[in-house]
């Protein structure tokens, strides 16, 4: 792998130079910053990130790549994001939000390859991820707010959907319900496979079908409208559900709402449990939501002393982390009628 002295070598410049070149720290000709940047590209070069920004004590930074697509920022990812911040700056590190559609790789690798940041955090981890093998061949510190399809020599924090999804299962199998249904996510049946959508859809249906319950899956764009097709799916497909378990946070706010203007009773007739809802956001719909809350401001700031731990040589802590979240009742769930 070629190094900072090998590019100083090959542009004919100090080691320094190279730095500042991709930096931007300090001002160099333009025409040397060029003969810098043609043996970055030469010898392909990648920077030695935890070296280059911890050098010298100079301000440190930390990217955290997430999705703010056409959707907008759902405000269980806001709380992730709280989380970070808050942890980083504990730890005198800034925090840079990085916001796209999609992975968008050009643009990772130009902005990896700039020496501005030590490391990165990733949310929306798809089960296939071209952003955590990019990341990974390149040596750059990376942890993860949800887990790969093979995720065993990553460092990651994500939810334990297994426990979670038994959790809602069990309780609403004590209130009486027989027949469930659950909303998931609809991008899972299209070509990008997300972590959290498909490792719910396992472990609802699994643990549904070992323990003998009818379970009826809805799909919902994560979004209110969409939510709202789903409550219309569910009364006219399936009349005989009498509870549900929303998977995405603002369909299952769209789904109670339009129980609301059909005037079908919650929790009377049909009993509303989330999975994915912050406790800040249970009364977007109303009654309040009941929740499995979803622990995501901790989720968030262990992500970032993990990834921060990395980049300083810390170790003994724990890499690889599973969330749960306690069960909140509120008043969307009421034993079934028989």
């Amino acid at each position: 792998m070629a190094t900072r002295a090998d590019v100083a070598k090959l542009a004919g410049v100090s080691a320094s130079t190279v730095s500042y070149a991709l930096s931007g720290v300090r001002s160099i000709k333009p025409e040397t910053r060029e003969r810098v940047l043609s043996a970055v590209a030469e010898l392909n070069y990648h920077p030695h990130f935890a070296a280059g920004v911890l050098a010298g004590g100079k301000a440190k930074a930390v990217a955290l790549h997430f999705p703010g697509g056409k959707y907008g920022i759902a405000p269980s990812v806001l709380e992730y994001l709280t989380g970070a911040a808050n942890a980083a700056r504990e730890r005198g590190y800034h925090l840079i939000l990085w916001p796209n559609e999609g992975t968008q790789m050009n643009e990772i690798e130009t902005f990896c390859k700039s020496g501005l940041i030590g490391g990165v955090l990733l949310m929306e981890i798809r089960l296939e991820d071209d952003r955590v093998t990019y990341l990974t061949e390149a040596e750059i510190p990376c942890t993860l707010i949800g887990r790969t399809s093979k995720p065993d020599l990553l460092k990651y924090v994500d939810r334990d959907f297994e426990l979670v999804s038994q959790k809602a299962i069990d309780y609403l199998v004590e209130l009486g319900h027989r027949r469930i249904a659950f909303m998931n996510n609809e991008r899972k049946y299209k070509s990008v496979k997300i972590g959290v959508d498909t490792r719910f859809q396992s472990a609802i249906v699994e643990y549904s079908k070992k323990i003998g319950i009818e379970i009826r899956e809805l799909l919902a764009l994560n979004e209110a409208a969409s939510g709202r097709n789903a409550f219309i799916e569910l009364r006219d497909k399936h009349p005989n559900v009498t509870a549900l378990i929303g998977v995405n946070d603002l369909a299952t706010s769209g789904f109670v709402s339009a129980a609301n203007e059909f005037g079908v009773d919650i929790p009377g007739e049909l009993s509303v449990i989330s999975l994915n809802t912050p406790d800040n956001q249970v009364q977007m719909a109303w009654p309040p939501l009941t929740t499995i809350s979803v622990p995501a401001n901790q989720m968030g700031r262990a992500a970032v002393d993990i990834l921060i731990d990395q980049l300083e040589g810390i170790t003994g802590s724990n890499s690889q982390q599973l969330w749960v979240g306690d069960l909140v009742v509120r008043g969307t769930t009421a034993p079934a009628r028989n």
